[in-house]
């Protein structure tokens, strides 16, 4: 997991070139954004512009990808993103190939990303992520989840 800001906090010299141009692409993003999917490299490389309720952090289920890395991005609004080691929890609803997405029980442990405008939060595969928390508030929040395929 990295955790990083645009203005350069957090960010390794070591990223990958799809990591690299989703920090690129997300320097793009605003309020303005159209919601919506956007390829850039078919199935290999793309990113969802949404507005998600967030919701208590207890109330959201972990979740876990197999084939992808997550990167989440905030355009507007605050979000907390619970972490944990997926291997370490119990499954809940068996992996989906076709949605690349397991969903696991709550364990023993987890950290908690505070996440801020123009921040973003990599998040690799295996690593079970409770994404849309709620850090302050109820409300909505735009924000952007990048999707490369490993």
């Amino acid at each position: 997991m990295i955790n990083g800001n645009l203005d350069g906090t957090g960010i390794p010299s070591c990223l990958d070139d799809y990591l690299k141009r989703s920090i690129e692409l997300m320097k793009n993003l605003d309020v303005k954004s159209p919601v919506g999917r956007v390829m850039v490299d078919g199935d290999d490389f793309y990113y969802t512009v949404m507005e998600v309720e967030v919701n208590p952090i207890s109330e959201i289920k972990f979740e876990m990808h197999k084939k992808y890395i997550d990167i989440h991005y905030l355009i507007k609004g605050s979000e907390n993103i619970g972490i944990a080691n997926g291997r370490k929890l119990g499954i809940l609803v068996p992996y989906l190939d076709d949605k690349d997405c397991s969903f696991c029980k709550d364990g023993d442990s987890m950290s908690i990303i505070s996440m801020e405008e123009k921040d973003f939060c990599v998040i690799y595969p295996y690593e079970a992520h409770k994404p849309g928390g709620m850090s302050r508030e109820f409300g909505k929040i735009k924000k952007a989840v990048f999707k490369i395929k490993i």
